[in-house]
């Protein structure tokens, strides 16, 4: 089955935010500024754990998961679990995560659990976790668990223009590169560490949030080559690499004050 992002039908507001929202810094360093809170129910979508308050973002990335609930719900005929976006004025979280500081990323379930347009009370919510699609050893998808609709949605998440990435596990990059190589929505499909449970949508910096800071940009390709082989290398670390410090991003000024409030 050829799955093509251009077969995509992408309806959604291209009208300028008018909320003053704005993304301020980098994905691991940064925060909000008058962020909007993701409605905990919605068409095609359920937001999960709601006690860690983790459901708020940029007025773009909400309109991007009502985006893609909606065609989930329509072409799969399934209902989206949606875990961490940001907290209220972003910046760091207490666990789990280096990034979701700026109100641009979502960590959204596989569609792995047999569940189909269905209603969750809040405490039911609460003890939903991510449900993993490798096997015990994270060598191979687990028997069962990856098929069309896995992969359809994040054809449909790719197809939309804002998304710029899509963190999941390189043996899911793998998978996808083996049945789909050459098309260009695996492009923006990354492999990185973890992501078993969940693939995580990032969204490019939105126009006039002139103080945020994208990654750099994504080569050209269905990234399938070389890159990808390097995450099945066994890579040695070297006394360099051991005690090479890790370069740490500044929060910027104005998020000091956006979170002290």
């Amino acid at each position: 089955m050829v799955f093509s992002a251009a077969l995509v039908s992408i309806t959604h507001s291209s009208a300028e935010d008018k909320t003053g929202s704005q993304s301020i810094g980098f994905y691991t360093a940064g925060c909000i500024q008058n962020s909007q809170m993701l409605e905990d129910t919605g068409e095609g979508y359920l937001v999960i754990r709601l006690s860690r308050e983790r459901f708020y973002g940029h007025p773009k990335l909400v309109e991007f998961i009502k985006y893609l609930g909606k065609h989930t719900s329509a072409k799969l005929n399934s209902t989206l679990l949606i875990g961490d976006m940001s907290q209220k004025a972003g910046g760091p979280l207490p666990s789990d995560h280096t990034s979701h500081q700026t109100g641009l990323d979502v960590d959204i379930m596989y569609l792995n659990q047999p569940y189909s347009n269905f209603m969750l009370s809040e405490s039911e919510r609460e003890e939903i976790n991510p449900i993993s699609v490798l096997n015990t050893h994270k060598t191979n998808i687990k028997t069962g668990m990856w098929g069309k609709k896995q992969t359809a949605v994040l054809v449909l998440a790719a197809a939309y223009p804002e998304v710029d990435r899509i963190f999941v596990n390189p043996v899911i990059k793998l998978e996808l590169c083996k049945k789909h190589k050459g098309q260009q929505w695996l492009n923006k499909i990354r492999p990185w560490y973890g992501h078993d449970g969940h693939f995580h949508v990032r969204l490019s910096c939105p126009d006039g949030s002139l103080s945020c800071e994208n990654q750099k940009p994504l080569i050209t390709g269905d990234s399938c080559g070389e890159d990808l082989k390097k995450w099945f290398i066994p890579q040695e670390k070297t006394e360099e690499t051991k005690t090479k410090p890790k370069k740490i991003r500044q929060m910027p000024e104005i998020c000091m004050d956006i979170l002290s409030q």
